[in-house]
Order: structure tokens, then sequence, then C-alpha cells
């Protein structure tokens, strides 16, 4: 429980100080909680040697009423220095998350950790928030009151001091096994969560289709299973604990029965006094309360534990470097985008494999192939979503590795084939924060041919667009897209598959906006129409991670190779 309290201050950072000064108030209210016994013991002593009068019963009062006020303001003191520090933590470390997410690889989002980081933020940073300071604030206090408790035992005689001291050691010996087998099923209950919320947001996704196919009872047979593994970890935690529960409770009413029985044996022998023995009756229902308390919230310790690592996991998760000094140059060069022998891997698995080709400024450069030949890897490289395993890409003479990420995607734009629009405006949505005047914003949305539909929404340019784009047709979105780019006004452009999912009737729009966004622009193109791409300046037919042919449209149909079976394929 110690090293917990560690970790917890540990993770806490600059606002450690403020819980190490709780600790005062904390051992303050423990110390205040035994005023009243102590007030009863000398009321009794005084009420058995005929003692006591009116001023002792006002001044015992008086004692006891500063106590209790005193006990407030501890109490008050340290839920503002520790709970309210749990809220102060998390809101840095939820904006610390939030920066670091941003420079993770995209292959940390396409692995399954979607669940996982949405877990972590509505479940674990959220229960450590509301309970981890209160859960220290209760464990310093039980130890401070199991301490003290002891030593009052102590100061009742030798004997049941070393009864209480025992029944504490007993107790501690026992919650060691119960803390281990509580960790490891706390690890078991906090992935069942993360599974539960991985199959709901993957039923949540992929409810339209589930829905237009009549399968919505089949398709929620894995939610429904994530439930119920989450349930069975539930319960199997709890009745793995029982047994520890049951063995304290025994442990607790053994030793009051020692104690009651000590005391007694004492008395008899004259060993303590009546007022000491009075005492002891006194403290006998609360003497091990502390020691009790403190162990039921090792449960919740081990929770909050699995909940840290499981924060720090994420937090330890390698990021891509951004600390490049080098700035990419504006004088013209022979290579605008350049790729030398890059060969590129999720994990152990080879995607790319000796990739290198030259794209000059102003040239169109294609990428053709089979699904899962690596086109879409390399787009990505470029724009250094993940860093190359081995090789140099290169822009403008200048290895896109030495130039900070906020440069570099100066000089990129990318139009996606899942275009993600804001719960914002039209316009904040082409502008992106730009600071773009709103005559540009208009002229950027008549280049991408989206101006006339965006007039005839109900409230035009600041009509709220819903999440995700829902309230627009793909190529709606599509367009509001690529106008995006036309204002960013990059010199390199990357297409990825911008095409491949749009209806006919936007097609002739989409094209024709492609073609201002492309407009002296050196473009990077990935496309399953070869049509579209029948005047690029050169098609890098990818096969299997390796370049398998490249040139011009009428040099690879003259090779009769790949390309041109994809082509009579097409046709």
């Amino acid at each position: 429980m110690i090293g917990m309290i560690r970790q917890i201050l540990k993770f806490s950072g600059k606002y450690a100080k403020r819980i190490r000064i709780a600790y005062i108030t904390v051992f303050l209210h423990s110390l205040l909680l035994n005023i009243p016994v102590m007030a009863a013991i000398l009321t009794v002593d005084r009420c058995l040697n005929g003692r006591l009068d009116l001023k002792t019963g006002v001044l015992t009062a008086v004692l006891l009423y500063s106590a209790f006020l005193l006990q407030a303001l501890c109490k008050n003191l340290s839920d503002r220095l520790e709970s309210g520090t749990g809220y102060m933590i998390f809101c840095d470390k939820r904006r610390e998350l939030g920066e670091h997410l941003r420079r993770l690889p995209m292959g940390y989002f396409t692995e399954g950790n979607l669940g996982k980081i949405s877990s972590v933020l509505s479940q674990d940073m959220v229960y450590i928030e509301e309970q981890a300071m209160t859960i220290v604030a209760d464990v310093v206090s039980d130890i401070f009151s199991t301490i003290l408790t002891c030593v009052f035992m102590f100061v009742f005689h030798p004997l049941l001091g070393a009864v209480t001291l025992a029944v504490d050691i007993l107790a501690f010996l026992i919650a060691q096994p119960m803390i281990r087998r509580s960790s490891a099923d706390a690890k078991l209950r906090q992935e069942s969560i993360e599974g539960l919320t991985s199959a709901v947001l993957e039923y949540a996704d992929g409810l339209p289709v589930i829905k237009s196919y009549g399968m919505t009872g089949e398709s929620a047979s894995e939610m429904r299973n994530a439930f119920h593994a989450s349930r069975a970890a539930n319960l199997e935690y709890e009745e793995h604990i029982l047994p520890y529960e049951i063995a304290m409770m025994l442990l607790y009413g053994i030793g009051m029965t020692g104690i009651l029985a000590s005391a007694v044996w004492l008395f008899q022998q004259g060993s303590i006094t009546a007022v000491y023995f009075v005492g002891v009756v006194l403290f006998l229902f609360s003497i091990f309360s502390s020691v009790k308390h403190l162990f039921q919230q090792s449960t919740r310790l081990t929770i909050m534990k699995n909940s840290l690592d499981r924060i720090n996991e994420i937090f330890n998760e390698a990021e891509i470097t951004d600390f490049g000094t080098a700035k990419i140059t504006d004088d013209p060069t022979d290579a605008e985008i350049e790729f030398q022998n890059v060969s590129f891997g999720y994990g152990k698995e080879m995607i790319l494999r000796d990739i290198s080709f030259t794209a000059k400024k102003g040239q169109i450069a294609a990428l053709v192939g089979e699904s899962g030949s690596g086109k879409t890897t390399i787009a990505s490289l470029l724009a250094r979503f993940w860093d190359v395993g081995s090789g140099e890409i290169r822009i403008r003479n200048t290895n896109i590795k030495d130039v900070q990420l906020s440069d570099l995607m100066a000089h990129i734009s990318m139009v996606f084939q899942r275009v993600y629009l804001f719960h914002d405006t039209v316009y904040n949505n082409i502008a992106m924060g730009s600071g773009a005047s709103r005559e540009e914003v208009m002229e950027a949305a008549k280049k991408a041919r989206c101006y006339e539909f965006i007039m005839s929404l109900p409230y035009g340019f600041d009509t709220i667009i819903g999440e995700g784009g829902a309230t627009l047709s793909g190529g709606e979105a599509q367009r509001i897209s690529i106008a995006r780019c036309i204002l960013k006004d990059a010199p390199i452009i990357i297409l990825d598959e911008a095409t491949a999912s749009i209806d006919a009737d936007n097609e002739r729009c989409i094209q024709e906006a492609m073609s201002e966004l492309c407009r002296n622009k050196t473009v990077l193109v990935i496309a399953h129409r070869l049509y579209t791409i029948a005047n690029a300046d050169q098609i890098i037919v990818m096969d299997k991670g390796r370049i398998a042919e490249q040139g011009t449209r009428e040099e690879l149909l003259s090779l009769g190779g790949i390309y041109s079976r994809m082509e009579a394929a097409n046709a």
C-alpha cells in the first residue's frame, strides 16, 4: 500500500506537494477521532472518584465541541488538498495524453487500441480522478489511526497492546495474498472493460450496414459476449476476494474477544483500574475499525494500480521524434519528392521493400496495384504518419525526419478516401484555423465546386455540419475537404483513393475540383480507376510491397505486364 501511495505521488508530479501537506491534516483528523473516547474515560474516572461537577461537564462539552469542529476543519482541508488535486492532476494529464496521442505513429491507432484509449479516458482516468485521492487520504488516515490505537492499548496495559499488535500483524499477513489475487483479477477486470468498449464502438460504427442487412440480432452477438465476459470478470473478482474478507472478519472477532477476555482477567487481577477497564470496553468495537477499513481499501487500490498501469502504458508508447531543425527550402530542385531505398514494416511483417522513385516539381506520380500492395503506406510515410524502417524520404533534398512535423505538414495537403468533417460550421471546416478571410474561404469553395450546394444549405457557410459530415453526401463532404486543401495551398498534394467511392453524379464535380487543387502542384495519387491517371507523368505499379513497373502509361502498356493486364481488366 505504501508503494501504491508512492506511485500516486510520482504520477501527481508538481501536485505531489499538496498531497504531502494533506498528510498533516489527515494525521490531526485521526488524532481528533480519539478525543471523544478519551473524554469519556476522563468523565467516568471523575464520576467513579466523586469529582464530577458542573465545571467538569462544561469543560468536557467544550472539548468535545472543539474536537468536532477541528475534525470538520481538518477533513475539509484534506478534501481540498487531495480530492481537489485529483481534478487538477487529470486536467493536465488529459491535455498531456492528447499531445502524446498526436505524436504517436498512425500504426498505433490501427492495432485495436481505440477501445483501450476510450476505456482509459472514460474509465481509468475518471476512476482515479474521483477515487484515488480519497483512497490515499483514507489509507493514510487508517494507518495513523491503527498506530494510535495500538499505542493507546499499550498505555492501558502491555498485554492489551500485544494482543492488538498481534491481530494487526495477522491481518497484514492475510491481506498479502488477498492483494496479490485482487491485483491479478483487477487486471482481467479492466481488460474486460476494454474489450466491452471496443465491441460497443465497433457495433455502433457498423450499425448502418448491420441494419441494411437486417442483422441487428446476429451482429450484436460479439457485444453480448463482451457484456457476459465483463459480468463474469466482475463476479469472479468478488468471489476470489470473499474468502479473505471472511477470514479478516473472523480474525477481528477473535481479536476483540481476546482483548475483552484479557481486560476482564487484568481487572480481576488488579492490573488495571476500573477506569481503564471501562476505557477498553468503550474502545472495544472500534479497536480494529481502522485496520479493517484499511484492508477493505486494498481492492480499490488494486483497481487503481491497474488503472494507473494502463494509463502509463499509453504514455510509454514511443512517439515519433520531432526535434528536427532543418527547413524545407523554397528553392526549386530537380526532386520535389524522393524515396531512396525505403523499407518499412509493422513489427516483423515487412510491407515495403527497397522503394525508390522521384517526382519532380509539378509532376503527377500515380501509385497503382492490388489492395495491400503498399500504396497507402507510401503516402502515409511521405506525410510521416510512420517513420521509415530504412532508407530516406526527401522533400527538396531535405530528409523529412530532420524537419519538424509542423513544417512538413505545412508543405503537404491530403485528400483522404474517408473524409472526416467536424461538428462545426461549413466555414470553420474549410478554414480549419488558418485565419483565412471569409472571401478567401468562399473563393476556395468555388474552386472546389461546392459553393452552390453550400449556399443552398439553411444557413449557408454558417450551417452546422453533423459529426463526421453525417448530414452531407459523400461527394459533398469530399468537395469540402478539397476546398480545405485549396485554401491551405501546400505545394505537395496526396490524393488517397479520393474517387474510389464517389457516385457518378458527383464524380465530374470532384474531378474539376481536383484539377483546381492540383494545378501547379506536385501530386502523389492513389487510384483504382485507371482512367483518372492516364495523363500522370509517371505510374508506379506496386506488387507485394515492391515496385514492379514504373513509367508513363504508354511505356507500361508497351511492356505488356501488370499494368497492361490491369487496364485490360478495367476496360
